[in-house]
């Protein structure tokens, strides 16, 4: 087909029936009305505009479209096809192996002059940052002052959602499946009444097929979701069940057909039948999702395989990715939440890699605020904002974000256990305990972590024996201190002198392992150096 030279108006260029500016990248229809693009597919569309006809070489898409960002050819498809949606399939002509170039351009009416969207801003200084906690804070306090209460357990509305098998050609897609079905466990605990297993948890059995019936019971639950994903060139298909093992039947199925770049959002249709299916009321009053930008949804994905995968760099790792999704899409809250949990972790655990303290914790409320901003009821944010605030030992703060970030879901394991972190050291110990054993029931494949903040809340609480099973066999000096604090109070000369052969280190060693433990209260501090002091003068 013949390229007639671009139109030129005050509002940029015609295409066919659609007017399109390529600074502003808005593409209006005829009546002068926004048709909504991807960011990435109206950016495409810019650069084959500015090549007035040419073929533009894919390479050089990639560099100006994506910045340097890791991508796939899938990602440029996704946008082709987009276009090719919007103007028609023959706007755009392949040349294989090679690039893309517009075809149809011809003049039309200009279009209507329409007001942006205007977005809320992004903070960008420190001073900002602190300004903007000022205002999550008096958002979230008035609604945090009350102990969090577990809500009853009913057995017979407990379910795991079992991650999704991968059954696409490229193994690299498990990230997908995998994100998947963690979105769907994610969104199903948000469900008034029904318990919902951590994915931590559920996705210890990748091998469904070793008995429904075994994993529910392993899990503690009465249903399971399971489901499949392949794709196809630019589509992907997904099957998801809802099982119940003891009768050994599926109570639902359904299979989805959808474009790559539309599987964002699928979750919310999964939930809905789900619990229909388990005759339950979706009472739920969210506000509308923002569309999130294909690309940022999968990239994020990524990034929470890494972490998930827990490798020596994983934090680092996933770090880079989720700054690429932020990239892709600047509003895109949970990519910003990750990056203030990343923030956080590393804060919390002195690995500052070459940065300080300061600089992390920094960093991370303004990316934990970002979050807020963008999406209000976030419990990632939350959750974020609740670990860089113990981190610099803000307790009031840190009390306040986790509640409103189990609050916002109520069966978020890691929100629990923050609760429970944050109590142990600066807030009720009774509501601490109960926080950690509702989190290792959401997470019964919990890490040890969980174990040891439970022995040591009941080491303060004064339960030394019941303390002692579950602080054994930690490796941190200030676990080491508890236990071997313990079996002072307990009197046992014989396994307080095993904590100091097998620990390498001396009862004075663990006393400063106790004076540095970030306690907001002397007594709970005095209460380990106690018992310390009493198991060294009975070693």
């Amino acid at each position: 087909m013949s390229h007639e030279k671009k139109a030129k108006s005050e509002h940029g260029v015609t295409l066919g029936a659609f007017g399109f500016n390529p600074e502003t990248r808005e593409l209006t229809d005829a009546d002068g009305q926004i048709v909504r693009m991807r960011k990435q597919s109206a950016h495409v569309l810019a650069v084959l505009v500015d090549a007035n006809g040419a073929v533009v070489e894919k390479d050089t898409l990639f560099a100006q479209v994506w910045r340097g960002v890791a991508t796939t050819d899938d990602s440029l498809v996704q946008c082709i096809s987009d276009i090719r949606r919007t103007l028609g399939q023959e706007a755009v002509e392949t040349f294989p192996k090679r690039g893309y170039r517009l075809t149809q351009i011809t003049p039309v009416a200009a279009p209507k002059p329409r007001a942006r969207r205007l977005f809320a801003p992004i903070v960008a200084l420190a001073v900002a940052c602190i300004v903007a906690l000022a205002v999550v804070f008096n958002y979230i306090t008035p609604r945090s002052p009350e102990a969090i209460r577990p809500p009853d357990v009913s057995p017979e509305d407990t379910l795991a959602v079992l991650p999704f098998v991968n059954l696409s050609p490229d193994e690299d897609l498990t990230f997908l499946s995998n994100g998947l079905s963690e979105d769907i466990a994610t969104d199903l605990s948000k469900v008034p009444r029904l318990t919902v297993i951590a994915p931590a948890s559920s996705f210890d059995f990748r091998n469904a097929e070793a008995g429904f019936q075994r994993i529910a019971d392993d899990l503690g639950v009465r249903f399971l979701v399971r489901g499949t994903v392949r794709q196809e060139g630019d589509r992907v298909r997904i099957n998801v069940s809802l099982i119940d093992p003891e009768e050994g039947a599926n109570l639902w199925s359904e299979r989805f057909d959808r474009q790559m770049e539309s599987v964002f959002g699928l979750q919310d249709e999964v939930t809905r039948h789900v619990v229909d299916a388990l005759s339950l009321t979706l009472d739920r009053q969210d506000a509308p999702a923002d569309r999130i930008e294909p690309d940022a949804y999968f990239m994020l994905l990524r990034g929470l395989e890494v972490l998930r995968e827990a490798g020596p760099d994983a934090l680092q790792e996933a770090r880079v990715l989720f700054e690429n999704a932020v990239v892709l899409d600047p509003q895109y809250a949970r990519a910003h939440a990750s990056l203030a949990l990343i923030s956080g972790r590393e804060a919390a655990r002195a690995l500052p890699d070459g940065a300080t303290v300061q600089t992390l914790v920094e960093s991370g409320l303004e990316r934990a605020v970002t979050a807020i901003q963008f999406d209000p009821n976030s419990p990632h944010a939350y959750l974020a904002l609740g670990t860089l605030n113990l981190a610099i030992r803000e307790y009031d703060n840190a009390l306040a974000a986790a509640r409103h970030a189990i609050r916002q879901d109520a069966n978020f394991a890691d929100g629990y256990a923050l609760l429970a972190e944050v109590g142990l050291f600066g807030a009720d110990l009774d509501e601490a305990l109960r926080a950690i054993r509702r989190a290792k029931l959401l997470h019964p494949h919990h890490t040890s972590e969980y174990d040891h903040i439970e022995g040591a809340i009941l080491f303060q609480m004064g339960q030394y024996e019941a303390a002692v099973p579950l602080l054994s066999g930690s490796d941190t000096d200030t676990c080491l201190a508890t236990l071997f604090a313990a079996y002072g109070f307990l009197e046992d000369t014989e396994a307080a002198s095993a904590v100091l052969r097998r620990s390498g280190l001396s009862d004075q060693a663990l006393q400063r392992a106790a004076k540095a433990a970030p306690f907001r209260f002397d007594a709970r501090r005095e209460r380990l150096i106690e018992g310390i002091v009493k198991a060294a003068s009975i070693e």
